[in-house]
């Protein structure tokens, strides 16, 4: 279990995590930037199975290691996946639950799994796609060190609105 200065921790999501994180997870706001719709209860227990053996629900050769972020008051704050693919591609994803985010835990936890992840894998770099008007990912990115990549135009439609994505990359 990762630890950062009694800030928080990393715990590996199992198929239980659902029923906790699901309430915090279905929150509507959390998906304003994103392409995909809340899932539902199933879906995310589903995920979260296949997370716990780190695996990709629909990619068979993809590595999916996922975390829930937990401060010390046993309350989690957020969840932090990193997909690796083929050739030592990956990528970082994160989302703090509402009434924990502007608090600063996203860089922790996201630093944590980072140095989890290079301890095991050695990767070469990771990457980060994030949504133009997403600011707070975007911040919270560029904090960690990633540096904008590659913009790939009108790549996303998220609520019937066209938007780029924004592809960042840290090199170790």
């Amino acid at each position: 279990m990762a630890t950062n200065a009694g800030i928080l921790r990393l715990e590996k999501v199992t198929e239980q995590h659902a029923d906790i994180l699901y309430s915090y997870m279905s929150n509507p706001h959390l998906y304003e930037y994103l392409e995909e719709q809340i899932p539902t209860f199933m879906e995310v227990k589903q995920k979260f199975k296949f997370a716990a053996l780190e695996k990709s629900p629909d990619n068979d050769t993809m590595i999916w290691l996922k975390w829930v972020a937990i401060i010390p008051q046993h309350q989690p704050v957020g969840v932090v996946e990193i997909g690796i693919f083929d050739k030592q591609y990956a990528e970082i994803g994160f989302m703090t639950f509402v009434d924990f985010q502007k608090r600063g835990y996203a860089p922790v936890y996201c630093s944590l799994a980072i140095a989890e992840t290079q301890r095991r894998f050695n990767l070469f770099a990771l990457h980060a796609s994030v949504n133009e008007h997403n600011f707070a990912s975007r911040k919270v990115i560029e904090k960690l060190g990633f540096e904008l990549y590659q913009v790939n135009q009108n790549a996303e439609l998220v609520k019937g609105r066209s938007s780029d994505e924004f592809i960042y990359r840290l090199t170790f």
